[in-house]
């Protein structure tokens, strides 16, 4: 069984992911996403730009692939992990 805290991360990320998550199709595959903001203060640090937070452990990013998001056409340029979960930048 999982310890309590897992078992709260995950009430957490269906919550998010009930209230908030879009589709994602990304390289033909559907996944659900929550687009991810930074705090406009680090906006000279990160740089501007979309980025979106995939809760799918299936998923695994690559630079250049194919996503559709909100109806326009993306391609991921750089991604890291962001609370186990993959974020991508989209452009």
């Amino acid at each position: 069984m999982a310890n309590a805290f897992d078992a709260l991360a995950a009430r957490m990320d269906a919550v998010t992911t009930a209230r908030f998550g879009r589709e994602v199709v990304i390289n033909g595959t559907v996944f659900t996403g929550v687009e991810s903001h930074f705090l406009p203060e680090m906006g000279p640090v990160s740089g501007d730009g979309l980025s979106v937070v995939v809760f799918s452990p299936d998923y695994r990013p690559h630079r250049n692939h194919q996503v559709v998001y909100q109806g326009e056409s993306y391609i991921v340029t750089r991604h890291q992990m962001f609370n186990g979960k993959p974020q991508i930048w989209l452009e």
